[in-house]
């Protein structure tokens, strides 16, 4: 019996397994990859190890560059990024995107960034309408 990838692993297997020749060659060769939703379909720990790849000058001596977009609150620390390497995406209510830099902001050296951003202290953070109401209305 062949070896399927696609039914036998877990869809965050699969991702990696796509991930990590592209990852290779990046970090190999210096280059630049862009990831939308890094976390997607991955365990914290496993996206946290991606980024320490691309943050270690042992594991990246060419200065390869990681970007990605991520949910993972977990990664907003001042142990793995400056604050310039921090960006924040905020849609207005046309749909329209802001980008801006967590550097933009006056932040402690010692502050923690994952906490103040769940307190929304930096904006980009989703609307949230009163769920409750909601539903109520449909009971």
């Amino acid at each position: 019996m062949m070896f399927d990838l696609q039914r036998h692993e877990s869809e965050g297997t699969q991702k990696i397994f796509a991930l990590a020749g592209p990852l290779v060659d990046i970090l190999k060769n210096g280059k630049v990859i862009i990831i939308d939703e890094l976390d997607a379909r991955l365990h914290p720990l496993i996206s946290l190890a991606i980024v320490k790849l691309f943050n270690s000058t042992e594991t990246n001596p060419k200065s390869a560059q990681l970007i990605f977009m991520t949910h993972d609150t977990n990664l907003l620390s001042n142990k793995l990024f400056r604050r310039d390497q921090i960006w924040f995406a905020e849609k207005n209510r046309y749909g329209a995107t802001h980008l801006y830099s967590l550097s933009e902001y006056k932040v402690r050296n010692d502050a923690s960034f994952e906490n103040d951003y769940i307190k929304g202290r930096y904006g980009a953070i989703p609307y949230i309408i009163n769920l409750n109401s909601l539903a109520d209305s449909h009971v």
